[in-house]
């Protein structure tokens, strides 16, 4: 049992810098590719005929998920759909970089919010009945005494003494608790509320697919997992993403820097 609880400690004492892994993002310019700053962060321009995309890298520090910026111009005479689904990403060994679209994250968040609320349900249960019952309480008494007297010319005396147990239920100390448990069970379904407000919030800063007309720009944030093989890797992770466009393919050479 020992080496087998050794040898577990081991796998996971071995698998721990790969999870702790930070990585930072860097885009490079191919070709007639233009490299550009968009406030502050490294972007590359890439132009075509009929279409024109901004690429610009992931800001700090990332783990499991990181999110890029992407912006195309129509340059054709055609309107188009765009959105995260024309963005994809490769290792350079071939491995699939996952692009998280706008419904995926509304569906995790729709579930967190689901788990959230039965967290939160649970929560205000357990105070209303920890209050409830706070209004029993119990204790223990002891007494003792004496008693002298006679049987005609006979004195005598006795000694008594025992332990008895004193239970009640004060209502008023019932109420104030439960006061105090509604006013919880509110402050956390107020703190609830605010974080899924805050959390959709954030979701409309990522793309979705939209109609881009002639002449005219479209951009957003697209998400992305880091893949495990990038974990694995030694050193640095070279990525591909390709942007398609009306039939055209723009490629940006990336590399996962690792930390």
């Amino acid at each position: 049992m020992k080496k087998y609880v050794l040898a577990a400690s081991v796998a996971a004492l071995a698998s721990t810098p790969a999870l702790a892994t930070k990585f930072q993002m860097q885009v490079a310019p191919a070709g007639q590719q233009v490299s550009r700053m968009e406030e502050g962060v490294a972007a590359v321009d890439d132009a075509m005929q009929s279409s024109s995309v901004r690429l610009v890298q992931a800001d700090g520090d990332f783990k499991k998920r990181a999110s890029i910026g992407v912006v195309v111009m129509n340059n054709g005479s055609a309107p188009f759909n765009f959105g995260p689904e024309n963005v994809t990403a490769t290792l350079a060994d071939g491995t699939p970089v996952p692009i998280i679209t706008y419904e995926q994250l509304a569906h995790e968040e729709r579930r967190r919010e689901t788990w959230a609320a039965i967290a939160a349900g649970l929560g205000a249960l357990g105070n209303s009945m920890s209050a409830a019952s706070s209004g029993w309480y119990s204790g223990t008494a002891h007494y003792s005494g004496s008693t002298f007297g006679s049987f005609g010319s006979t004195p005598y005396s006795a000694t008594t003494y025992g332990t008895a147990t004193v239970t009640g239920y004060s209502a008023a100390q019932a109420q104030v608790a439960q006061s105090v448990a509604n006013q919880e069970n509110e402050a956390n379904f107020e703190r609830m509320a605010a974080q899924n407000a805050a959390n959709k919030k954030a979701l409309s800063g990522y793309m979705r697919t939209t109609t881009v007309d002639p002449q005219q720009m479209f951009g957003g944030s697209i998400l992305f997992d880091v893949p495990k093989a990038a974990f694995q890797a030694k050193g640095d992770v070279p990525v591909t993403f390709v942007v398609t466009v009306s039939g055209e393919q723009h490629k940006f050479n990336a590399v996962f820097h690792r930390l």
